[in-house]
């Protein structure tokens, strides 16, 4: 898997290195998710700095010290964060983001659905993703 993933971001100009470990990631899913619903303007730096941390510095992404860092650099609350998974009170959240995926078969990561109709499983040639989204396009009345 990571060698297709080297080969798209080498081909698209991006940088890349293979992760050491792979992390539980629950903790991170759960902020993330506090994120999303409670400062959703910060999300996306928040995802792209996860992103970076694992799969460009190789940081771990279940230490909470690190999340709360990039949290912090997301420009969001890190405390309340932090307090807000340690309370538990993200688990109902995080179980129905999950739900909602199992719902729309998706069983790992990474996975896409596109458009509600296509679920793409896993990291897939970058040219099987544009012979997918032009066949969804010529389907859309």
């Amino acid at each position: 898997m990571y060698a297709r993933i080297e080969a798209e971001c080498e081909q698209a100009g991006l940088p890349f290195n293979r992760p050491a470990r792979v992390p539980n990631t629950r903790r991170a899913l759960s902020t993330a998710e506090w994120v999303r619903r409670n400062q959703p303007e910060a999300f996306d730096s928040l995802d792209r700095s996860l992103f970076h941390a694992h799969f460009l510095e190789n940081r771990p992404l279940d230490d909470p010290a690190v999340l709360e860092e990039l949290v912090a650099a997301a420009g969001v609350d890190a405390a309340a964060a932090r307090d807000a998974v340690d309370s538990g009170a993200m688990e109902a959240s995080l179980r129905e983001s999950m739900d909602a995926a199992l719902d729309a078969n998706v069983t790992g990561t990474p996975a896409w659905l596109l458009d509600g109709r296509l679920l793409i499983p896993g990291a897939q040639p970058r040219d099987l993703f544009e012979i997918w989204v032009q066949r969804l396009r010529e389907r859309t009345p």
